[in-house]
């Protein structure tokens, strides 16, 4: 009875810790927003600068971090100092050339 007792509070303890992080799976929290955004900015900022954006489509590593971030996310960081640096549409349009699945319709800001 112990023994059954045991293996039955070890499969809810393991079910409780899986849960969460299957919830969140492939997004970001809500903390990490500020993050997410900085480290897309580091990477992919000169991209969608407002004033002399670098031209062309974007580098392998900037596509690669766009892909590996939750943008939506991204996006509810952005301060009204990062909207005045950076041309959102362009950036936008630098998500999708790097094949990042965009829902119709998302603004961004």
């Amino acid at each position: 009875m112990a023994v059954a007792f045991v293996k039955v509070l070890s499969i809810l303890v393991v079910a409780l810790l899986a849960v969460p992080s299957g919830l969140n799976s492939g997004q970001v929290m809500a903390c990490d927003c500020p993050k997410e955004k900085d480290e897309l900015i580091a990477v992919c900022g000169k991209y969608a600068l407002k004033c002399n954006p670098v031209p062309g489509p974007p580098c392998p590593s900037c596509c690669n971090k766009i892909m590996a971030s939750d943008i939506a996310c991204a996006c509810r960081a952005l301060t009204p100092t990062d909207v005045k640096i950076y041309n959102i549409t362009l950036g936008l349009c630098n998500v999708h050339k790097c094949g990042y699945p965009l829902p119709p319709g998302f603004k961004c800001a």
